[in-house]
């Protein structure tokens, strides 16, 4: 083999490297606030994750066919989940496998906020399991934390698009629960430009509120975004 092909072995040797070291990079970035199998109650604080179901279905609800998406318009803001979380990011995911199960009684206490009996089901699974609460426990906390927080008028039902930044809508909220709530307590979540959820950090003991500390994703910049209508 000559200097040539030599020169070109080597070249495309560097490339694939570096292409691979780049995709490995790329995937352990994916996961690396997840940690599955965590110990219970092992955990920092909750996040409680309030989806704007117009943006949801908007963004990818209406291409699932999922079924807070057929009545959309009298929906709103809906519970996505109650999410333990820790000071540096991380989150702990499927802790206890043993309590997949969801007892029927549990189910009809989650009912007032879940229309998705599957998404139940899954946020139970998934982040429930990690709260070393039970599941009728786990729920009544939900609800309990969502009938504490006051949604601002203008985003009760919007008839038109809103525009707004994401410190707007944190205002917002702060303006609307007065001695309850913060704007560092609030983190939105957008996607395609789109307000897609506004989740809500908690004490770990359920109490009240508490400071996200800036660990909790957005996503979405300090640009104005859109405010999907309600109908």
């Amino acid at each position: 083999m000559g200097y040539r092909g030599i020169r070109h072995a080597l070249l495309v040797f560097l490339t694939w490297t570096l292409c691979a070291a780049a995709q490995a990079q790329n995937l352990h970035q994916q996961g690396a606030h997840e940690r599955f199998g965590a110990p219970v109650g092992d955990f920092d604080f909750y996040l409680l994750a309030l989806s704007w179901t117009p943006g949801f279905c908007d963004v990818e609800g209406d291409r699932k066919g999922k079924p807070e998406c057929f009545t959309r318009g009298r929906a709103g803001f809906q519970v996505h989940g109650l999410w333990p979380q820790f000071e540096n990011g991380d989150y702990p995911t499927f802790c206890d496998r043993s309590r997949n199960f969801v007892p029927g009684a549990s189910l009809a206490i989650a009912r007032e906020i879940y229309r998705d009996k599957g998404l139940a089901i899954g946020e139970w699974r998934k982040h429930g399991e990690c709260s070393g609460l039970e599941p009728s426990l786990y729920y009544q906390a939900e609800i309990a934390l969502f009938r504490k927080i006051r949604i601002p008028r203008t985003l009760v039902a919007p008839a038109q698009p809103l525009r707004a930044t994401p410190g707007e809508i944190a205002q917002a909220f702060t303006s609307a629960n007065p001695g309850m709530i913060e704007p560092d307590m609030v983190s939105i979540a957008c996607r395609s430009g789109e307000l897609e959820e506004v989740r809500f950090c908690t004490k770990k003991d359920l109490s009240g509120f508490r400071s996200c500390g800036g660990t909790a994703p957005d996503g979405c910049g300090s640009g104005e975004i859109t405010i999907a209508p309600a109908q």
